[in-house]
C-alpha cells in the first residue's frame, strides 16, 4: 500500500512585495510522475479528491484512493484506500449530501459491466451495488439524487437519458429526449424540488431550431416542459443555452445567438423565465459590448470598434467572426456576472457543421465535476456535442480571447471587459480559463505552459491582462525539479482563492545534507491580489 506523504504547509507572504498570485498551502501525495490524476470536486467548504490506481505495474486490477482536504489543505484522516472489483475503472462521479458516488465499469466498450461504489465521508463506510438493465448508451454524464442514478449519453448518435434506482433496481427512460437532429445542451440537478432539467435543442421541420426545458421528477416522470420556439428574427437562433436559477421561481437561460448552419455569431442572448414558464429574451450585440476587443492594442481596436459603428449605422447588426462560446455564468448579489471564450476552430474536419461545435462542459452547475484533462479528453466522459459524430484528433483551436460582461437590473449590461489569450494553439475541445468575483475585483486565471496566466479587471475596468506568474512552492528552501504539464489543472475554489493541481518532482535535502528527489501530485492554494499590482513606469 502506498504512503500519503502530508505536507501542509502554510507560509504567510513568503513571496516577494508586489505579487498578484501567492502560493499560501501545499498538500502533496506520494505518487510516481505519471499516475493517473485526481479528481475533485466541493464538499461544503471542503474538497474531496479522489483516483483510481493499478495495483502495480501493467495490472487491469485497480485500488480507490480518497482524501478529504479542509480550507487549508489539512487532512485529518489520510489517504484512504478502498479495493476495486477485478478489471474495473472509474468513468464516472457524483456527489450528493455527505456521499461520494463512483461509477465503475469493466472494459471500454458502450455494454461494459458497470457498478456503483457508494463512499460515506463522514462514517468512512463504502457500499456496492450493481448496475444492471441500462441500454448501451456512450456515456457523458452520471449525476446522483436520493439514491437515484441518472445516466445520459447517446445510442445511436441519438441523446438518452435513464433513471436507475440503486435500491429496487428498477429503470425508467425518460420521455421527450431521444430524437433526430437533436442535442442536450444542458442537464442540472434541482434537488429543492426533488427533480432535474434536462435543456434540448432540436431542429423542426423547415430547419428552424427550438429550446426545450424539461423537468422531471426522480422516477423520470415529465412534470414540465418549456418550449422557447419564438425568438429573434427570422435569421437569428439560439446556438447554445445555459439555465442559471436565479430564485425558487425564476431562472435565466443565457447563451450565444446567431445562425447555426452559418457558423455565424451575432452576441449573447438572456431569456428570463418565470415560475408559470413565460419567458422573456433581450439581445445584446457588439453594440452594447464597447469593450469586447479590449484584448487589443489600442490602434487594432479602434480600427474594429470604427467597424462595428459602421455596421450599425447601416442598421446591420455587427458579426462576431469567429465562435462565441459561453463559459460559466455566476449569480452574485449585485448582478450576474457571464464568461464568455472567443476563438477559432482551425481545422474542423471531423466537426458536424450543422451544429456548431462549442465545448461548453456546462452539464453540471460545479465544473470542477467533470471527468476530462487536456491530454485524456477521449475519456467515455468527456465534452461532446450529441449527433455530430467523435471529435477528430486533428482538430485544432486558436482562442483569441475571454469576454466577461456584469448584467445588472432589467438586465442592463453594467460593464463588460475581455482579455486576450494570446493566440493559443491547442487541440484542447474544453474550457480551461476561470473566473473569481471579489466584491467588485473580478479576475480571469489559466494555466498555459509551465506558468499561471492572469487578468485584472475591478470596477468593470482592466487594470492589466496577460501577465505569468512562475509556479512556486511553499517550502522556499525546496525546487520543482520536473513539471508534468499536461497534468496541472487551475481551478476557481472560493473568494480570492484558486487550487492548482498535477504532478511534480521535487528537490529537497535530507537531514544529512545529501539531495534527494521525491514524485508527487499537489495541491497547491493560490490567492490571488490584484490591488497589489504596480504598472511600470514610462518614461517621458
Amino acid at each position: 500500500m502506498r504512503k500519503a506523504i502530508v505536507l501542509c504547509l502554510s507560509l504567510l507572504f513568503s513571496l516577494p512585495a508586489f505579487s498578484q498570485v501567492e502560493y499560501v498551502a501545499r498538500f502533496e501525495i506520494e505518487s510516481d510522475y505519471f499516475d493517473p490524476h485526481f479528481e475533485m470536486v466541493r464538499y461544503g467548504e471542503n474538497i474531496v479528491a479522489f483516483r483510481t490506481l493499478a495495483k502495480r505495474a501493467f495490472s487491469v486490477d485497480r485500488i480507490f484512493q480518497y482524501v478529504l482536504l479542509d480550507p487549508e489543505l489539512n487532512t485529518e484522516r489520510g489517504l484512504i484506500e478502498l479495493p476495486v472489483q477485478p478489471g474495473y475503472d472509474l468513468i464516472g462521479y457524483d456527489l450528493d449530501g455527505d456521499f461520494l458516488y463512483v461509477l465503475f465499469q469493466r472494459g471500454t466498450g458502450v455494454g461494459g459491466e458497470k457498478y456503483v461504489l457508494k463512499v460515506d465521508l463522514v462514517g468512512l463506510d463504502a457500499f456496492e451495488f450493481s448496475v444492471e438493465n441500462l441500454l448501451d448508451i456512450e456515456l457523458a454524464e452520471f449525476l446522483v439524487q436520493n439514491e437515484r442514478v441518472i445516466f445520459m449519453g447517446s445510442a445511436n448518435m441519438r441523446p438518452v437519458v435513464q433513471v436507475y434506482s440503486l435500491v429496487d433496481k428498477s429503470i425508467q427512460t425518460v420521455q421527450g429526449v431521444y430524437g433526430n437532429d437533436t442535442q442536450i445542451l444542458q442537464i442540472r440537478k434541482m434537488p429543492e424540488i426533488e427533480a432535474f432539467e434536462v435543456v434540448l435543442s432540436r431542429k423542426g421541420q423547415y430547419r428552424d431550431k427550438e429550446v426545450i426545458l424539461n423537468t422531471y421528477d426522480l422516477l423520470g416522470n415529465l412534470l414540465r416542459e418549456i418550449r422557447i420556439d419564438q425568438f429573434g428574427d427570422e435569421d437569428q437562433e439560439i446556438i447554445e443555452a445555459l439555465v442559471v436559477q436565479e430564485d425558487l421561481y425564476r431562472k435565466s437561460m443565457i447563451g450565444s445567438f446567431g445562425l447555426a448552419r452559418r457558423d455565424s455569431y451575432l452576441g449573447m442572448y438572456r431569456t428570463e423565465i418565470n415560475e408559470f414558464g413565460e419567458y422573456d429574451t433581450r439581445l445584446y450585440t457588439l453594440e452594447d459590448f464597447p469593450n469586447f476587443f479590449n484584448y487589443l492594442d489600442e490602434k487594432s481596436k479602434l480600427k474594429k470598434d470604427a467597424e462595428v459603428l459602421k455596421q450599425v449605422d447601416r442598421d446591420k447588426i455587427p458579426s462576431i467572426r469567429n465562435v462565441y462560446s459561453i463559459r460559466e455564468v455566476r449569480q452574485e448579489p449585485d448582478g450576474l456576472y457571464v464568461f464568455f471564450d472567443h476563438y477559432n476552430i482551425i481545422n474542423s474536419r471531423g466537426v458536424n457543421r450543422g451544429w456548431p461545435f462549442s465545448p461548453t462542459s456546462m452539464y453540471r452547475y460545479d465544473r470542477w465535476s467533470r471527468m476530462s484533462y487536456w491530454q485524456d479528453y477521449w475519456d467515455p466522459i468527456s465534452v461532446r456535442r450529441f449527433n455530430q459524430g467523435p471529435l477528430q484528433i486533428n482538430t485544432e483551436f486558436s482562442y483569441i480571447s475571454a469576454h466577461f460582461v456584469k448584467l445588472g437590473e432589467e438586465g442592463r449590461v453594467v460593464w463588460d471587459n475581455s482579455a486576450t489569450y494570446d493566440d493559443l494553439l491547442t487541440d484542447i475541445p474544453e474550457p480551461f480559463g476561470e473566473i473569481a468575483i471579489v466584491g467588485d475585483e473580478f479576475y480571469h486565471a489559466y494555466v498555459r505552459n509551465d506558468k499561471i496566466r492572469l487578468a485584472y479587471i475591478k470596477k468593470g475596468e482592466k487594470k492589466f491582462d496577460n501577465l505569468d506568474f512562475e509556479l512556486k512552492l511553499v517550502n522556499e528552501t525546496e525546487r520543482i525539479g520536473d513539471t508534468d504539464m499536461p497534468s496541472l489543472r487551475l481551478v476557481y475554489w472560493y473568494d480570492r482563492y484558486f487550487i492548482l493541481t498535477g504532478n511534480q518532482r521535487v528537490r529537497y535535502q535530507k537531514e544529512n545534507g545529501q539531495a534527494a528527489t521525491r514524485e508527487v501530485f499537489f495541491f497547491s492554494k493560490v490567492m490571488v491580489s490584484g490591488d497589489l499590482y504596480q504598472p511600470e513606469e514610462t518614461e517621458d
